[in-house]
C-alpha cells in the first residue's frame, strides 16, 4: 500500500480514538417507558378508587346505598300518605287497591319488592292509614262527615271539658272543611294558640243551631 494512504489512514485512526462518544438512546424506548410509568399511575387510582366504593371493609358505599334505598321507600310511603290525605280532604273517601293508588300517584315504576314492603308492613302498620280487605285509605283523627258531625264534637268537647279541637285535625277529618267552618257562622269560635295554630271551639252562648243527635 501507498505510504501516503498507510500515514492518512493512521492519522484517521487517531483522530477517532480521540473525539468522545455520545450514545444516544432511543427515543422511542424511552417515550413508551414514560407512557407506561404515567399510565400506570392512573390505573393505580382508579383501582384504588374502584376498591374503596365497592370493598363492604369500607362501609362508606353499603351505608349510601342502604340510605339512599330507605329514602326512597319512605318517599314512596310519604307521598301516598299525602295522596290519600288530599283525596280524603276533598271528598274521595272510599277504599282503594295499592295498584289503584300507584296509578293515581304515578308511582308505577317500583318494584315487587318495594310493593310487598308497602302491603305487609308500611302501609299495614301506619296510623294514618285504614286497611279494609286488602284495601286503602286515609284515616284521620275524627272522622266528620260534614258539618253537623263537626258541631255535634265540638258540643262533646265542650261538654266533656276536653276544650276544642285542632283546625289541623277538622281540616284533616272532614271533607271541604273550609265550606262547612264557613256554613256554621258563629256557632264556633277561634282561638290561636302561642304556637300560632287556631284551635276551634263550640260557641253555646250564641248557639241557634239545633243538633238532632237522633241523625
Amino acid at each position: 500500500m501507498d505510504k501516503a494512504l498507510l500515514r492518512e489512514r493512521e492519522l484517521f485512526k487517531k483522530r477517532a480514538l480521540s473525539t468522545p462518544v455520545v450514545e444516544k438512546r432511543p427515543a422511542t424506548s424511552e417515550a413508551s417507558g414514560s407512557s407506561k410509568k404515567k399510565k400506570s399511575k392512573p390505573d393505580k387510582e382508579t383501582s384504588s378508587s374502584s376498591k374503596n366504593s365497592t370493598d363492604p371493609s369500607n362501609g362508606s358505599f353499603n351505608l349510601k346505598a342502604l340510605s339512599g334505598s330507605s329514602g326512597y321507600k319512605f318517599g314512596v310511603l310519604a307521598r301516598i300518605v299525602n295522596y290519600m290525605k288530599t283525596r280524603h280532604q276533598r271528598g274521595d273517601t272510599h277504599h282503594l287497591t295499592l295498584d289503584e293508588i300507584l296509578d293515581e300517584t304515578k308511582l308505577l315504576d317500583i318494584g315487587m319488592k318495594q310493593k310487598q314492603w308497602l302491603m305487609s308492613e308500611a302501609l299495614a302498620s301506619n296510623p294514618k292509614i285504614d286497611v279494609r280487605e286488602g284495601k286503602y285509605a286515609f284515616k284521620p283523627k275524627y272522622h266528620l262527615k260534614d258539618k253537623k258531625a263537626l258541631l255535634r264534637l265540638l258540643d262533646k268537647h265542650d261538654q266533656l271539658g276536653l276544650g276544642g279541637v285542632l283546625l289541623d285535625d277538622v281540616e284533616e277529618g272532614l271533607p271541604n272543611a273550609a265550606k262547612a267552618i264557613k256554613a256554621l257562622g258563629d256557632q264556633i269560635i277561634f282561638v290561636t294558640r302561642p304556637d300560632k295554630k287556631k284551635v276551634l271551639f263550640y260557641n253555646d252562648k250564641h248557639c241557634q243551631f239545633v243538633v238532632d243527635e237522633g241523625g
